[in-house]
Order: structure tokens, then C-alpha cells, then sequence
């Protein structure tokens, strides 16, 4: 088992792993850590066929593994789905000097009796005919189709890094709080590297006065379309402007080997929009205060 500090050293091969890995997720992208968790570390096979990125941050001077804000499944990746010998081979080959706070895996992790929490996604499987999908939405999503199509909402594809930033720090009403700096340094970053790699999508609601009302960040990598932020002003969140947004996409990406999905179990409003259009629910492992 290699344990690479410094992932800089790595970073081809272990690239080309989760690119290769049927369980591959963007968040365990080197990019993607690197802004996400810049102290990060990997464990990994000697040829690089099975990896696992490490989500370290200090405490007190003390290293410790922590989940980091916007990447909710991490985990072990191989070019094969691993066994779980493997993954119990990876938890337990972590440092023991490195205390463990919290430490997601991903849905394709079995890890028996590990006395593991777990933790929900949606997830909307596009491969059928958008008519098909539409017919399964619930009573709330056709209610707010509906009502966005009486306020003539407008849809655009792509609206600017910073407006959808400023947007969500001076308006938002969809979540709990307001951005805190941190967070938008986050979003920033991992939206403008998306667009970069040609992964990133960002959605936007417009009203009938041509003012923006909401804003659906999306991260695209090996037929997943994961759900990275949303946001909505007072009228967006009246007038359906997130569901609107969520469903255009759904609409442009139908009959695609291509999974919407929701990983944040804890962003209760996104996931019942999610399961609003018809999505299944599948589960995660996550491991917490293990010394």
C-alpha cells in the first residue's frame, strides 16, 4: 500500500484511475480535491489501480480526516468495483496517528459490519424518453411547472460564475443561510474549473421582467450530473424557478446515459425536487469518530 502525501506527485495515475473506475465521481478528481480539501492525501495499490483519496485537515496540529463541504462520496476507486475486502483493507491502512472525524465512502463501498451511518442520494436515471419521466412527476412538481410556465420563466444555459455567486450571497432564499466567504471561494473555483474541463453547467431562471430568480450549478463526469448548489430569490422560490430550472435539464438530456442526482443528504429541499421527479434513493456508507 502506497501512502502519497504530496498528491502533486501522483496525480497522472491517479487520475487515470478514477477516470477509469466504473464507481468514478468528480469529487474525487484531483482538481476537485485540490479546492476542496487542499491538504489531501492518497492511499493507493502499487500500480495505481485502486485508490483512495484522503480528505486530511489539521485540528490543533493534529492531522485529521475529515469530509469536506461539496464532495459527499469519496471512498475507495478502482478499475473494478472493489470487494469489500479491499475497502476494509483501505479503512484500515489509513494512518492510525490520523483521527478519524468523518469519512464518506460511496454507494458502490460495501463495508459489513463497520458499524457505518448511511446516508441518502437521489438519483433520476435520464436513459428514457423525457415524456416518460415527465409522467412520473409528483403533484408539487407539476403544481410548479405550472406555475412557472403563468409567470413566462426563461431558461439560460449558462450564466456567469460571478452573477450566479453574488446572486446567491445577496438574494438567496432556498437555503438555510447566507454564503460565507469560504464557500463562495469554494464554489468559485470548482464552478469555473468545470467549465474549464467542460464538466459545469449553470442554470438560470429569469422572470418576466428579465431578472434573475434562480441558479442550479451542475458537475458532469462519467454519466452522473451531480447537483453542486441552487439557489432562489423570493420570487424564483414563488414562482418555481429551481424545479424549472432542474426540469430543462432533465428535458435536454433525456435518452443519455446520464444520471441527475442529489448526493447532499442534507439539502432536504433538493432532494425532495429530486424525488418530486420521480427519482430513486440510494445509500452510502459514511464513518464517523473512529480512532
Amino acid at each position: 500500500m502506497l501512502h502519497i502525501q504530496d498528491p502533486e506527485e501522483a496525480t497522472e495515475l491517479y487520475d487515470k484511475c478514477i477516470s477509469a473506475s466504473p464507481n468514478g465521481l468528480v469529487y474525487a478528481l484531483s482538481w476537485y480535491m485540490n479546492i476542496v480539501c487542499p491538504e489531501w492525501e492518497i492511499l493507493a495499490t502499487d500500480d495505481y489501480s485502486t485508490v483512495m483519496p484522503l480528505p486530511v485537515s489539521r485540528s490543533f496540529g493534529r492531522k485529521v480526516i475529515r469530509q469536506p463541504d461539496f464532495a459527499w462520496q469519496l471512498g475507495v476507486f478502482s478499475t473494478q468495483i472493489p470487494s469489500p475486502e479491499i475497502i476494509r483493507h483501505f479503512v484500515q491502512s489509513i494512518p492510525s496517528a490520523y483521527r478519524l472525524r468523518k469519512l464518506c465512502l460511496n454507494k458502490f463501498n460495501i463495508l459489513p459490519s463497520s458499524g457505518a451511518r448511511f446516508l441518502n442520494s437521489a438519483e433520476l436515471d435520464l436513459i428514457q424518453p423525457y415524456a416518460r419521466i415527465n409522467s412520473k412527476y409528483g403533484k408539487s412538481m407539476n403544481d410548479r411547472m405550472i406555475l412557472a410556465k403563468k409567470e413566462s420563466l426563461s431558461y439560460i444555459k449558462n450564466v456567469s460564475v460571478h452573477d450566479m455567486l453574488m446572486f446567491g450571497f445577496r438574494l438567496d432564499k432556498f437555503n438555510r443561510g447566507r454564503l460565507k466567504a469560504g464557500e463562495i471561494s469554494i464554489l468559485r473555483l470548482l464552478a469555473c474549473n468545470a467549465i474549464r474541463f467542460r464538466s459545469g453547467q449553470i442554470g438560470a431562471a429569469y422572470d418576466v421582467h428579465n431578472n434573475l430568480c434562480a441558479t442550479v450549478l451542475f458537475a458532469l463526469f462519467k454519466g452522473r450530473a451531480s447537483i453542486l448548489y441552487a439557489a432562489a430569490n423570493s420570487e424564483g422560490l414563488a414562482q418555481g424557478g429551481i424545479e424549472f430550472i432542474i426540469d430543462r435539464f432533465i428535458k435536454t438530456n433525456t435518452e443519455q446515459n446520464l444520471v441527475l442526482c442529489v448526493d447532499n443528504s442534507s439539502d432536504k429541499k433538493l432532494m425532495e425536487i429530486l424525488k418530486g421527479c420521480g427519482s430513486g434513493i440510494s445509500n452510502y456508507p459514511c464513518l464517523k469518530n473512529l480512532d
